[in-house]
């Protein structure tokens, strides 16, 4: 994968007071208030450069606890300022978007995490937005094949739009059709949407009485009233335990003999490290990680043999300097 992303330095060991501000300007972008939510955007975009890393996972714990996105709704314009704050983030800051939204997410989760990514335009996001040209839910589809189109030079990513131009859904085949005419392309461009869409069969997806046949941008469905939040979060603590315990497995991969082993009881505060953040120290732990002596062991195949068990993007232990920070630390 060709990650041409800007690199910018991990705030993961920043105090808990910046944190907090960051949380409470995150709850921000929903207000009611457009003025409030328009002051927490500015700031959060001004504090990008160095609190990246902390800003991505608030944004991610917000949209994964918020559900479905009605117009109007505070999930809608936070799901909103997180798009547009997403969009200026470098791959790291995009790290928590791809592995907790898009890979654990819920449905509404993976929406806004595939139409996050799709803005990017950036070559690193490739591979997922293809990926998402086969998930289950349309709507992910859609904004797959609405972000493939910023690829116009990219032959794999016409060839993803080309092999769903007989996508099951209509809707989803014309927003392939659109996004083939940057590639110079032709497809079934005029094609209607042949209603329902719904599942109770009304056919008028976005209540405007106009039917989806003849309506021209029909929007999508409001989430039914049975599903609740509640279920996301269960979801999400669900996900990481099977991280965790997918990643522990992985233990008899790794070179100890070099690194050294430890426990729970004498661990370090890795989180100390520049680029490792709460989650990432729950996998390095699991792992059988634990101590800044076995980071500053690590060889070049180490680093290697660490990255891909922990699911990591490719190569970046080693950008981000993890060996010669723990050797700082220990």
């Amino acid at each position: 994968m060709d990650i041409g992303l800007i690199k910018m330095e991990s705030d993961s060991n920043f105090s808990g007071g910046s944190s907090s501000r960051i949380q409470n300007l995150v709850e921000d972008l929903g207000d009611e208030n457009f003025e409030t939510r328009n002051e927490a955007l500015m700031t959060l975009k001004a504090m990008l450069p160095t609190s990246e890393v902390s800003i991505s996972n608030a944004l991610v714990e917000i949209v994964s606890d918020h559900g479905d996105n009605e117009a109007g709704s505070k999930t809608s314009f936070v799901n909103k300022g997180a798009i547009e704050l997403f969009q200026n983030m470098s791959e790291l800051g995009l790290e928590p978007l791809v592995n907790d939204l898009l890979k654990d997410g819920d449905v509404y989760s993976k929406r806004v995490a595939t139409d996050a990514i799709g803005r990017t335009g950036r070559m690193a996001v490739l591979p997922y937005l293809i990926k998402c040209m086969n998930d289950d839910d349309m709507y992910v589809r859609w904004q797959a094949a609405k972000g493939l189109g910023r690829f116009a030079g990219s032959s794999d990513a016409r060839d993803a739009l080309v092999s769903k131009m007989d996508d099951s859904e209509p809707y989803v085949r014309k927003r392939v059709a659109r996004s083939l005419e940057a590639f110079g392309g032709t497809g079934p461009v005029d094609e209607k949407i042949e209603g329902p869409m719904e599942e109770d069969g009304k056919g008028d997806i976005d209540g405007d009485g106009t039917p989806d046949s003849k309506d021209k941008e029909p929007r999508k469905a409001s989430k039914k009233k049975d599903k609740k939040p509640q279920k996301t979060s269960k979801k999400k603590g669900k996900n990481k335990k099977d991280d965790l315990s997918r990643i522990a497995e992985k233990k008899e991969n790794i070179d100890f003999k070099t690194l050294g082993t430890a426990s729970a009881e004498d661990s370090d505060d890795l989180k100390n490290i520049k680029g490792i953040g709460p989650f990432l120290e729950q996998k390095l732990n699991a792992l059988g990680i634990y101590k800044y002596e076995q980071i500053s062991k690590m060889t070049p195949e180490l680093e290697d043999q660490v990255n891909e068990a922990i699911e990591f993007f490719p190569g970046r232990i080693k950008r981000d300097n993890w060996v010669k920070q723990a050797k700082k630390l220990k």
